[in-house]
Parts: C-alpha cells; structure tokens; sequence
C-alpha cells in the first residue's frame, strides 16, 4: 500500500497528482482544497498535528448558524452523526459555522494512500447528502421533526 508521509510539501504532491487542485493559506498554515458540492464551493483544510501523528481533514459547509435555530441545527447534526458510519459533523457557535471533520491517526508519521482517498470521498458524500437538509434546517424553514417524515 502506497504510503505519504505526512508532511506538508509530501501531501501537496499528492494532492496534486490526484489533481485536487491543492492551495496554501499562510494565515492558519495550512492547505485546503475546494470541493464544488451542489453548486457550493466547500474548502477543506489539512492540518497535520501531534508532531505528524494526527492527519486532521475540515471541511466548511456554506451556511451561516443563526441563534434562532442554533438547537435544532444541532439536534440534525447529532442525529446526523449517530447514523453515519463515519460521523464527523459539527458546529463552531462562535464563529457560526458548520463542518465536517475527519481524523486519520498516523503511527509512523505517514497515511495510507487509500485510506486518505476514501476520507475524502466519504466527506464528499456526507456533505453533498445533507447539505440540503442543513440548510433548510439552519434557515429556519423546517425543523428536524418534519424532516424524520
């Protein structure tokens, strides 16, 4: 199994041989792709942590939380997250945003080819699959109740 070491400039390479079309952003030191999901551009950030040990993958959704449907938005992402083999949905109340994030542990400072591939498709899946429903949720035109119908 080929393997990457987790680095950034090796992870560049790679993402630019799967024609990701990988960026850098200097201000949090990190490369990000942009996924177009329905129309929506959705950037996903790498960030490697605990000295290389950790490939941790965030990708931000386009909608903006709004006090008023702060409960039921995460009532949806939880209800999200028990049902999904991957679960990796979540919310920042802070800064009023909504994510998917995934981590891949890696033991030997490197991450298996395959694996980093099929993270990506399945956060590809996950947000083209409800991204609709988070949006008709955190605007406040349905709630999570009509939507379990």
């Amino acid at each position: 199994m080929p393997l990457i070491h987790l680095a950034q400039n090796d992870l560049l390479q790679w993402l630019n041989q799967k024609n990701f079309s990988p960026l850098f952003q200097k201000e949090t030191d990190q490369i990000y792709i942009v996924m177009n999901i329905n129309g929506h551009e959705v950037p996903a950030f790498f960030g490697i942590r605990s000295e290389g040990h950790i490939l941790q993958i965030i990708a931000y959704l386009p909608f903006e939380l709004f006090p008023s449907t702060l409960g039921e938005s995460a009532r949806l992402l939880h209800i999200l997250n028990k049902e999904l083999d991957l679960p990796g949905f979540g919310m920042d109340e802070k800064e009023k945003l909504i994510f998917y994030r995934s981590v891949i542990p890696c033991l030997s400072q490197e991450v298996d080819e395959q694996i980093l591939e099929m993270t990506l498709a399945t956060m590809r899946i996950a947000c083209e699959t409800f991204m609709g429903a988070i949006s008709a949720i955190i605007s406040g035109n349905v709630k999570v109740d009509q939507l379990k119908k």
